[in-house]
Parts: C-alpha cells; sequence; structure tokens
C-alpha cells in the first residue's frame, strides 16, 4: 500500500485557552515533496506545527 502523502489534517481547530486561533484548518502535506507554510505575523503558524507535533491539544 502506498500514500502520497506523509501527513494529513482535516478540520483541525486549535488555540490558547479561550482564544481560537485555528478553526476548520485541512492540510496534506505530500511524500517526497518540500512543503512550506507561510502567512504573516499572528497568523497561526506556530500553533499549527505546534498542534500537528502534539504539543498542543486540538480543539
Amino acid at each position: 500500500m502506498t500514500h502520497d502523502h506523509r501527513l494529513e489534517t482535516r478540520s483541525l481547530g486549535a488555540g490558547y485557552e479561550k482564544r481560537v486561533i485555528l478553526e476548520d484548518v485541512s492540510l496534506t502535506v505530500p511524500a517526497g515533496k518540500i512543503t512550506a507554510i507561510v502567512g504573516g505575523n499572528a497568523s497561526g503558524k506556530s500553533t499549527l506545527l505546534r498542534t500537528l507535533a502534539r504539543i498542543l491539544q486540538p480543539k
């Protein structure tokens, strides 16, 4: 069985205490490709990575 992706999440939500940072985020990272997460300051890039790494609990 082969997969076209290395990492996938659907409808992810995350935040801190009562503040929602990410809502209904879906992401697919293809296997064998370089992928960049790009966005402005305070757009949720670090929150996304912390949630994917299970440092933060998804909501």
